[in-house]
């Protein structure tokens, strides 16, 4: 019984490894350019701060979260965000709508694509 339970939280800690909270830097601040395609006039950023988490800036607000799929795909669950009001409150809807929809994750260097089956995609630039 005990080395079922071992082998499962072993299981548990290598797919969360295997997200892209868990192959990113920390450190790296992703700041949003696009959303399908439009520029993102507002800021926005992203961050991975541990193996499946995400957290950010909103126009408006912070976000926090969990990153729930393996490379290559994304998965943004079990949200929350601040609650503060702002001028550009539709943008910070928009984009958090957006992440809610992303489930595959591309990146190289600087650049953070991430997209959905339907053709939507975000596109962030790695700022520190």
């Amino acid at each position: 019984m005990t080395q079922t339970l071992i082998a499962a939280a072993l299981s548990a800690f290598a797919s969360l490894s295997a997200t892209l909270s868990g192959a990113q830097d920390t450190e790296t601040h992703w700041k949003l350019q696009s959303i399908d395609g439009q520029v993102f006039e507002a800021r926005a950023t992203l961050t991975f701060p541990t193996p499946a988490q995400i957290a950010g800036s909103t126009p408006c607000n912070r976000f926090f979260g969990i990153q729930t799929e393996p490379l290559p795909g994304f998965g943004a669950a079990r949200m929350g965000v601040t609650q503060r009001m702002c001028p550009q409150f539709r943008e910070e809807a928009a984009f958090l709508a957006a992440l809610r929809e992303m489930t595959i994750s591309e990146f190289d260097g600087n650049r953070l694509v991430l997209r959905n089956e339907d053709g939507r995609e975000m596109v962030f630039v790695a700022v520190n």
